[in-house]
């Protein structure tokens, strides 16, 4: 199993005090761009359906539980799409 499946299933098993640098890179290993913001929030963009999307993550240490599912979720949504098996890499 890879690095990347490895940091999802732990994010996936346990989405409390998950840090910003952890989401951020799990986001990272999906493709997600992350765009440095000025003030209380994470802009992070991403390709789904073939249209560019936005993410947004409120400044709040550690990242609230609800972020950090929603974020599962679009990584799950865009696995299926992309055709990705969970045994590959």
């Amino acid at each position: 199993m890879s690095k990347r499946k490895k940091r999802l299933e732990k994010i996936r098993q346990n989405p409390n005090n998950v840090s910003l640098d952890d989401l951020r890179q799990l986001l990272e290993d999906y493709d997600f761009s992350y765009k440095q913001t000025v003030g209380s929030h994470h802009t992070f963009t991403y390709y789904l359906g073939g249209k560019r999307k936005v993410f947004v993550v409120p400044f709040k240490r550690p990242v609230k539980r609800e972020y950090v599912k929603q974020a599962v979720r679009l990584i799950d949504q865009i696995i299926l799409e992309r055709g990705e098996d969970k045994a590959d890499d």
